[in-house]
């Protein structure tokens, strides 16, 4: 009887050290966990001068790997950065054309990020593939066109507009390469260093209007000499307006300077 009672209470203490060492040691792993940061709130202070309101939010989720959720905001208004499509385009009247064209857009942005430095958290080189989703409203408020006709045996031109509107959306995915430090107690400065991605987009613009057999031809002439960068085009006019079908691959490059507080 003594033997069963003295076991009994050895079980207990094995069962009771057994279960403090266990906490002990989460605790411990959820101190290590506590040192560093969790949550940091950020904006891409580069793409501001762009009319680009970039913002994410970063999320620790093991010693060494967050996750990124980003939002995108481009107000409507003229296209930004033309310049920088300027050598893809060789014909001058698209660039006429494209100075009118109003340009709004939104994208959504997630990214697993792998931490590579000596330091734990969200701190040091890392690698992050990605994964974005981009939509572009677009609109030409007059889209020229130049209609030739004829008038008492003479054959004259007319310029005459047509506004267009639509839209293009997009999906790629990517490697985004940077470096975050920490900046005092609450800071955090997130370079991103070089990031590139390849997809698909598709869109359309579409124009309604009553038209001549003289205008649809006009139309039709001037949105297919269009060049817009990176898609293939496929236009349809006939008497009551006008489509521009958009489809292609999607490229971009993707580089920030962003400035995050702790939270």
């Amino acid at each position: 009887m003594k033997t069963t009672v003295l076991s009994m209470m050895v079980a207990v203490l094995l069962v009771a050290v057994s279960h403090h060492q266990m906490y002990a040691q989460q605790a411990q792993q959820k101190a290590a966990y506590d040192d560093y940061d969790q949550n940091i709130a950020k904006m891409n202070v580069l793409a501001l001068p762009f009319r680009n309101f970039s913002l994410q939010y970063e999320r620790v989720v093991a010693r060494k790997i967050s996750v990124s959720l980003g939002v995108g905001i481009i107000p409507g208004g003229k296209l930004p950065m033309l310049s920088a499509f300027e050598s893809y385009i060789d014909d001058e009247a698209t660039m006429e054309q494209l100075q009118g064209v109003r340009l709004n857009n939104q994208t959504f942005t997630l990214e697993p990020r792998f931490y590579l430095g000596k330091h734990d958290g969200p701190r040091g080189f890392y690698i992050a593939p990605y994964a974005r989703y981009s939509t572009y409203g677009l609109s030409f408020d007059e889209f020229e066109y130049t209609v030739e006709l004829e008038h008492e045996g003479h054959y004259i031109e007319e310029t005459r507009t047509i506004p267009l509107d639509g839209h293009i959306r997009g999906f790629t995915g990517g490697l985004q390469f940077g470096a975050q430090w920490r900046i005092g107690r609450w800071v955090y400065l997130d370079w991103w260093i070089l990031g590139g991605a390849y997809g698909t987009a598709k869109g359309k613009l579409t124009a309604t209007a009553a038209l001549s057999a003289e205008e649809q031809s006009a139309l039709r002439e001037e949105l297919t000499d269009l060049e817009i960068p990176m898609v293939d085009t496929d236009v349809d006019v006939d008497g009551n307006g006008a489509r521009l079908n958009m489809k292609g691959p999607w490229a971009g490059v993707r580089s920030g300077l962003a400035v995050g507080v702790r939270f």
